[in-house]
């Protein structure tokens, strides 16, 4: 008996642990299968493509790196991992969904602060990639709400990003009602 007490002591809590990062999906009630917009650091991003609904895969934090062209104009590349929202995600057609900004060279975390309030209007770079690496290439638009710097202590400094975004490529993949909330450890970044 004293067993199946300490086990459900130890299992609850850790059941409560493992599961609680999934907590940050808040569905929209007027966009069945999306999650709400926040601001907050949630880690969640989702979007419709095609109708289906899509949510990145919450363990992963995305990638924000500058890509190096040897010039004075570089390229920043946004990307998260996604897959369906609903009972087919195994079958997923595409597994991410990346931006690819040009930036100056010199681009800094004090100009990825600047994104604060930025509108990028029909001419962000977007691609999905599907589960056989292929990309399929088209432009989006990219609104950066909020972008701001958070301090957890001395030596955790944190960027959270949200936004919306819509895209399209060619006329048959449709990126709509996208959006996005994160929270990136800053010693992440390259740049």
């Amino acid at each position: 008996m004293n067993y199946s007490k300490n086990f459900h002591l130890f299992f609850i809590p850790l059941v409560f642990l493992t599961t609680c990062h999934f907590s940050n999906f808040y569905p929209d009630p007027d966009d069945p299968g999306l999650s709400r917009f926040t601001s907050r650091g949630y880690n969640v991003a989702t979007t419709y493509v095609n109708g289906k609904s899509f949510v990145n895969t919450g363990s992963f934090t995305p990638i924000l790196q500058k890509d190096s062209t040897g010039s004075t104009v570089d390229t920043l590349h946004f990307k998260w991992n996604i897959y369906r929202n609903d009972s087919t995600y195994l079958k997923s057609a595409y597994q991410s969904i990346s931006f690819l900004m040009p930036v100056p060279s010199v681009f800094n975390k004090t100009n990825l602060l600047a994104f604060n309030g930025q509108r990028f209007l029909n001419s962000v770079p977007v691609t999905l990639q599907d589960s056989s690496l292929r990309n399929f290439e088209g432009i989006a638009t990219l609104y950066f709400v909020s972008v701001s710097e958070t301090n957890y202590s001395s030596n955790q400094k944190y960027i959270k990003l949200s936004g919306l975004f819509d895209g399209n490529i060619g006329d048959s993949i449709h990126i709509t009602k996208g959006r996005f909330d994160f929270e990136i450890y800053e010693d992440y970044l390259n740049f």
